[in-house]
């Protein structure tokens, strides 16, 4: 018998411990849900991912499913071959965690993130061993598609603007972090015009910095646009959903401020953007000085695609790197995300200059421990709505918009504490907001 639960994000655990090859086949045998069914695998390039990889094409086949084999390829590649190509769609990765993790990713037929739902019936096969008989008989198999990349670019650079870029041509330093964006950034780049500088390029599954970027593990990608001269950098985690960019002085942009300059640039014709209840109130000022509209639905980008499906929305992400783009497909791309930082870049100026024109504001965060974070959410809730008036949205904690600013206070999805995030734009204010907020949360834990 397995248990196993789900995160935010797919299934993700140390390797041998949580996450083992028996998993991996009991998982392939229960997503099979007809014979004949079709499934892609991609992996990212940890050195654990060709062994669940193969006990997870094992359990499909013994379910007379068939394995469509895309290799080393990110992410978004695997959400784009699995609506063109299959019915569920895995990709084998931990994503920014460090390399002694890994997991999977389960996306259902339109490339998109499976459904809690859906993720709910997994976990109820996979605790109680109901899948479909042992029927292996030769007809399915497994095959490897050598293309999937090919298109992944293809469908990217048709929602670029190529000609703005290859007037500029700049030059852009990729670091890969040796993870699955090995496979396609430095390529892509090139394809689109720029002129291409790559480090920790190589897909070794080694890795030579940590594998989520930011600034302590980008710095050498900082140092070599400062050196270079480059126009602007770019670094990804292990499978490449995740984009952060340096801009020319080498400064790594911070994820406000990207997600701000992308929405800007994005819905400067208005339109609605998603995001999440933890968003700056410089991302919704970005989005209303085009006229558009921001919508902030629970953390986590399965919430934000969902959310961008049902308000017709033009863009969304989240303050963590990921971004959405739904002309493309309802999953995180760090691949697209690029280009259009290259875009922006090429049609209205250096980053440097641009980040300039979004607002920072004062912002203040604190976590409690707390055992019981249900109950005491529930008790600090009730509290936090009648202190303060304002926009309230529980989707996920409780986020209070009011005049100049905005309080969160939201229980962690992986750690017992409970996190209070404050943003206003007067700092005297703030700290009566966050002292108020405070007090609430230390008695609620209690």
């Amino acid at each position: 018998m397995v248990n196993i639960l789900f995160g935010t994000s797919g299934i993700r655990g140390v390797v041998n411990e949580g996450i083992t090859p028996e998993l991996a086949l009991i998982l392939g045998r229960v997503i099979v849900k007809k014979r004949g069914a079709r499934i892609a695998i991609g992996r990212d390039t940890r050195l654990s991912g060709p062994i669940l990889e193969e006990a997870l094409v094992a359990g499909i086949n013994s379910s007379g499913g068939c394995a469509i084999k895309l290799g080393v390829v990110s992410t978004p590649t695997v959400a784009i071959a699995t609506r063109e190509r299959a019915e569920r769609g895995v990709m084998i990765t931990a994503s920014h965690n460090p390399p002694q993790y890994n997991g999977f990713k389960l996306y259902n037929r339109f490339g998109e993130e499976m459904s809690r739902d859906e993720e709910k019936a997994v976990e109820s096969a996979l605790a109680t061993n109901k899948f479909g008989p042992f029927e292996p008989d030769g007809t399915c198999g497994s095959y490897n598609v050598e293309d999937a990349v090919e298109r992944h670019m293809e469908i990217a650079l048709g929602l670029t603007d190529l000609k703005a870029i290859g007037r500029r041509k700049p030059t852009v330093v990729v670091d890969c972090g040796n993870g699955a964006a090995c496979s396609i950034a430095p390529f892509l780049l090139k394809k689109a015009g720029c002129r291409v500088i790559s480090v920790n390029a190589e897909p070794s599954g080694v890795f030579s910095r940590v594998l989520e970027p930011n600034r302590e593990s980008l710095e050498d990608a900082c140092s070599l646009v400062r050196s270079s001269g480059a126009d602007m950098g770019v670094g990804y985690d292990g499978d490449g959903d995740r984009a952060v960019v340096i801009d020319e002085s080498g400064e790594v942009l911070g994820l406000d401020e990207q997600l701000s300059l992308l929405s800007s640039h994005i819905a400067r014709n208005g339109g609605t953007v998603v995001s999440t209840v933890e968003a700056s109130l410089a991302v919704r000022e970005a989005v209303e000085k085009n006229g558009g509209k921001l919508i902030t639905t629970e953390v986590g980008s399965r919430n934000v695609a969902e959310a961008i499906r049902a308000n017709g929305a033009v863009f969304g992400g989240e303050p963590c790197g990921e971004y959405i783009f739904p002309e493309e497909v309802l999953s995180p791309d760090g691949m697209l995300a690029t280009l259009k930082f290259v875009e922006l870049l090429c049609k209205e100026g250096r980053l440097g200059k641009l980040r300039k024109n979004v607002k920072k504001y004062p912002i203040k965060r604190a976590k409690f421990s707390c055992s019981d974070r249900k109950a005491a959410m529930e008790r600090i809730k009730g509290i936090v709505t009648r202190e303060f008036r304002g926009e309230v949205n529980e989707s996920d904690g409780v986020r209070v918009d009011f005049s100049g600013g905005w309080l969160l206070v939201r229980a962690s999805g992986t750690e017992p504490i409970i996190r209070i995030t404050c943003e206003h734009r007067n700092k005297n204010e703030l700290e009566k907001v966050f002292s108020k907020a405070e007090r609430i949360v230390k008695e609620g834990v209690q």
